[in-house]
């Protein structure tokens, strides 16, 4: 996530307080960082929206992630400002969306949904980046503001943005530590929204 450098300006700061503490820092989907929440294996983790309120409290973060498309260079795609979802017809994508039918990105793509074919899915984007580049199939992905040699980003239209959270598990007894810096990062934040 973009917001990934909003989690690490909280860190940042939160080590000028507390310069002994030490951070784990694990990546994976979605699926990945609830499953790990859930088993007392993370204490914070950034989501996307949405989030099951009966089971997180979170604080919401001040950016929105992107969807577009990782496209090779040498792809008919290439020369498009943005991507539709007909664009998409008979294509094979590369992506960590898992069913497209219970998907955002299949309530997105509508009727072209039954004509995408998924050709692989990953859960960490340099591995579709990877895949894309050897035209496996184009990468569908949110925006990084990373470059991946020979790939480029073009936006879906219409737009497709998603919100993400910190979130941590309602009723959790954490460490004093842990709680601080939920304290912290809930106020760090609410300091940037207030400043916008």
């Amino acid at each position: 996530f973009r917001s990934t450098e909003y989690l690490a300006k909280i860190i940042a700061q939160f080590r000028k307080k507390y310069p002994k503490v030490t951070y784990e820092i694990y990546s994976g989907n979605a699926i990945n960082i609830r499953d790990y929440i859930e088993r007392g294996l993370l204490d914070i983790g950034l989501m996307s929206e949405p989030v099951d309120m009966r089971k997180y409290n979170f604080v919401n973060m001040p950016v929105k992630e992107q969807w577009g498309l990782f496209v090779p260079d040498d792809s008919p795609l290439s020369t498009k400002e943005r991507i539709s979802p007909e664009d998409l017809k008979g294509l094979s994508i590369v992506t960590a969306t898992g069913d497209f039918n219970q998907s955002r990105i299949g309530k997105w793509l509508g009727e072209y949904k039954e004509q995408v074919e998924i050709a692989a899915s990953a859960n960490l984007p340099y591995n579709e980046a990877v895949l894309a580049k050897e035209n496996i199939g184009v990468m569908l992905s949110i925006n990084l503001n990373c470059t991946y040699e020979n790939l480029r980003f073009i936006p879906l239209y219409p737009s497709l943005e998603v919100a993400t959270v910190l979130g941590w598990k309602k009723e959790q007894v954490f460490s004093s530590t842990t709680t601080a810096f939920i304290d912290f990062a809930v106020q760090y934040l609410k300091s940037i929204s207030n400043d916008k």
